[in-house]
């Protein structure tokens, strides 16, 4: 799921996060921990979680917005959580203890960063302990709160619908097929085994299955099996670059 979390600084002059790259820095200090920080700028109204106060009070705070620069880290989870029910979907998930810790050590982290770049508070996001203007108050405020107060969000789930040999533990063949079910391809995130330790993205546009038309391996009776070229490179285009997108069949 990639659980995540983030904190803002504010700083004496603006720093305007909503001009330039809006994801621009990585912090991979912490990775053999499996934490990975970035420097995230999202719309103000988006990031209005980490702020103080309602109504006037967070109007206030949306009105400096131009001050804050906002820190994102998530964090690689043990898997955990199920899909149940019948007639209605029924989703848990439990944070595993370990991660938790994980999450209060990534908010000291960016906290840290922020500081050492000037900042002259730092907004938590937990109502009861919403800013600290010191380290020394960042770290007495974070050993009096778990996990559960933290404001947390996931971008990326895994494995759902995870592809693999085995039928009794995968339910997508390593081709991207449904087992199953006759002519359903799975070309999303599910397939990944597990959650990589960055952002997917580029993980699951390898992993996507190919055409259709090229997925059969089985011929009609009395005919030869349909000869498969070798994989071609298709394309995305973005706003301002192109990414390759190569299938692994």
């Amino acid at each position: 799921m990639h659980p995540a979390t983030s904190v803002a600084g504010r700083f004496p002059e603006p720093v305007t996060p909503w001009r330039g790259v809006l994801q621009s820095v990585g912090i991979e200090q912490l990775h053999d921990r499996g934490i990975l920080i970035e420097a995230t700028a999202s719309p103000p109204g988006m990031s209005s979680f980490v702020l103080p106060g309602v109504g006037r009070a967070l109007r206030r705070e949306l009105e400096a917005a131009d001050r804050l620069a906002t820190l994102g880290a998530m964090i690689v989870d043990r898997p955990s959580g199920r899909v149940a029910g019948s007639d209605r979907t029924l989703v848990r998930y439990a944070l595993d203890p370990r991660d938790g810790a994980r999450l209060l050590t990534a908010v000291r982290a960016m906290g840290r960063v922020l500081f050492a770049a000037g900042a002259e508070e730092v907004l938590t996001g937990v109502p009861r302990a919403p800013r600290a203007r010191t380290l020394d108050e960042l770290d007495a405020l974070l050993a009096d709160i778990t996990p559960r107060e933290l404001h947390l969000s996931a971008f990326h789930p895994t494995g759902t619908a995870a592809a693999g040999a085995d039928p009794h533990q995968a339910p997508v063949d390593p081709v991207g097929r449904l087992r199953g079910v006759r002519g359903v391809l799975v070309a999303d995130g599910s397939v990944l085994p597990s959650c990589p330790e960055v952002n997917p993205q580029l993980s699951i546009m390898a992993s996507r299955p190919p055409s259709p038309t090229s997925t059969s391996t089985e011929a009609p009776a009395g005919r030869p099996a349909p000869r498969r070229g070798p994989p071609r490179a298709t394309w995305r285009r973005s706003p301002a670059s192109r990414v390759p997108c190569v299938p692994t069949s």
